[in-house]
């Protein structure tokens, strides 16, 4: 992370020359309040966060500490993503904090190893395609907090729901049931404006550590996922909107069958490191 992005005739790589990350402190007219307990504004957290342009050394990383005036502080923390995906991010910003709070003989040292295990093959980035310009279209955000007793109601709710189809053991996870409550609001407002039914189909991003049948440190950094997909094709005709149950087994089967297909890779050279 402290290195700099390399690019020349023989390829890519990271040049661990220890330049440093970005680290900027910000002083917010403001109180924290507003960041917590309030809708997001999305001006403010554009600000919290910032990844300037043209920066001298072309850092891969910026830390900006941003203090306000009741005395609070948040973090804000981006990072290229030539050398991490949001894994790679979580175990920086835990250890970080395990370190903060005194901890530092347990915190996690990552590993790269990932780049000497599955060497890049230069379709993989070559391949990927363009972002996509969005334009002048206007874009709503919102934040949806679930507490523990909501999830576990939602587990209990999907678990009732699928008694007759996928039997008492089925325990779907936190993130299937609420992806799935999500989707279905989706799917619901897509109909309404539409007035029709349409296919279903679901995205995720899947992380692969301890998926693969193969010796690959939990701790790895770097970018190590997949792209996974669920679907309905044929929506019931007598249902305008989808059950949540039926979110919840499109969400359920599309992990279940992506551990089941990793888990049985042995050969590395079906996977590439980028």
């Amino acid at each position: 992370m402290a290195g700099r992005y390399i690019e020349d005739d023989d390829g890519c790589f990271i040049d661990c020359n220890d330049l440093g990350v970005e680290f900027v402190h910000a002083k917010v007219d403001g109180q924290i309040d507003q960041l917590l307990h309030r809708d997001p504004d999305m001006d403010l957290l554009e600000y919290l966060s910032q990844f300037p342009n043209n920066l001298v050394g072309n850092p891969l990383v910026v830390i900006q500490v941003n203090t306000f005036e009741c005395g609070g502080i948040a973090i804000g923390l981006r990072s290229t993503h030539r050398i991490s995906d949001v894994y790679t991010m979580a175990i920086f910003v835990n250890s970080w904090a395990t370190a903060c709070r005194g901890n530092v003989d347990v915190t996690v040292c990552p590993s790269f190893e990932l780049s000497s295990l599955f060497p890049m093959k230069v379709s993989a980035v070559a391949n990927w395609p363009p972002p996509r310009i969005i334009g002048s279209k206007e874009f709503t955000v919102s934040r949806f907090r679930f507490s523990g007793d909501a999830v576990s109601k939602l587990r209990a709710l999907a678990r009732d729901d699928a008694k007759d189809s996928m039997g008492n053991n089925f325990q779907p996870s936190r993130v299937e049931v609420v992806s799935a409550l999500i989707s279905k609001a989706l799917v619901k407002i897509d109909r309404c404006g539409q007035g029709e039914e349409r296919p279903i189909a679901v995205y995720m991003t899947f992380n692969l550590r301890d998926k693969v049948k193969l010796k690959i440190p939990a701790n790895s950094c770097g970018n190590f996922f997949s792209m996974i997909s669920g679907r309905s094709d044929q929506p019931a005709a007598s249902k305008r909107n989808p059950e949540f149950n039926e979110m919840v087994n499109i969400i359920h089967n599309m992990i279940s069958d992506a551990k089941t297909k990793y888990a049985s890779t042995v050969n590395k050279k079906e996977f590439c490191s980028t």
